[in-house]
């Protein structure tokens, strides 16, 4: 059998002379004439150009009932002076069932809400309280002057919490045009989240990271008892035993389970 040079006896360069080398030097050959084919592009599946618009009814998570005391947990946390509207429990409801985050992560945004200072309303109001409009009238002979203000949805405050706490909690994160477009139905802009989530990272100086995991579980501890005493059935209620004799039946009693008591 014959052997490539590379393999051969004489491939040991200290027993070669100047002019062996040189002979040696000149009959390699590459291990293929063929050109090293590119690295294969990664298939990406075609991603649709718009985002469908979920439904706006929240009335479709009503087989989640403790969304609505996530909600009106949510919506208590934040500050009374950002708007003169109240948060919707029922639009805060429906994020996040179109969201479907674990009770942690609405428990971190929770505690984002509960951080914010009074004057983060004035300061957010400044950034996204919408263009101004101006109508001209006539009325009797003299110009008015209609001016009236958009005034910005307190519901953003809450999903911008959101996504700022499933961003923190969660490497993959989701876009601002996913929150605007996906969980909050269309209902606000890419833009206003992102404005938003600023807003809340300046008020608080950046201070995620000092919000604590016992401070998590423990508001995690009061959306369970909310639920608890807010849901009825939230807990599986097992049936009591009569005693009428029945084998393997267990008492419960003071919500506490006691052996079947004897004949």
């Amino acid at each position: 059998m014959e052997y490539s040079p590379a393999m051969s006896t004489r491939s040991d360069f200290s027993d070669m002379d100047d002019e062996a080398l040189e002979l040696y030097l000149a009959s390699c050959v590459p291990l293929s004439n063929l050109p090293t084919p590119p690295p294969a592009k990664e298939q990406h599946p075609l991603l649709p150009t718009s985002l469908p618009t979920p439904p706006l009814d929240a009335s479709e998570f009503h087989h989640a009932p403790e969304l609505e005391v996530y909600a009106t947990h949510l919506a208590n946390l934040v500050p009374r002076n950002v708007s003169s509207r109240t948060p919707d429990v029922a639009v805060i409801q429906g994020l996040l069932g179109r969201a479907g985050l674990p009770v942690d992560v609405v428990a971190f945004a929770g505690c984002v809400l509960d951080a914010l200072s009074s004057r983060f309303g004035g300061a957010w109001r400044e950034v996204c309280g919408g263009a101004d409009s101006s109508l001209h009238s006539f009325s009797f002979g003299y110009d008015i002057w209609h001016r009236s203000t958009a005034s910005p949805s307190p519901d953003l405050i809450v999903l911008s919490a959101l996504a700022l706490a499933y961003g923190f909690m969660d490497d993959r994160g989701r876009s601002n045009s996913h929150w605007a477009r996906i969980e909050a139905a269309g209902r606000f802009e890419a833009k206003d989240v992102e404005a938003t989530k600023m807003c809340i990272l300046r008020d608080t100086d950046y201070g995620l990271f000092r919000i604590s995991d016992a401070m998590v579980r423990k508001r995690c501890r009061d959306l369970q008892r909310a639920c608890d005493f807010a849901v009825p059935g939230w807990r599986p209620k097992l049936a009591l035993s009569t005693g009428t004799g029945a084998l393997g039946v267990a008492v419960w009693v003071n919500g506490v389970q006691t052996p079947e008591p004897s004949p």
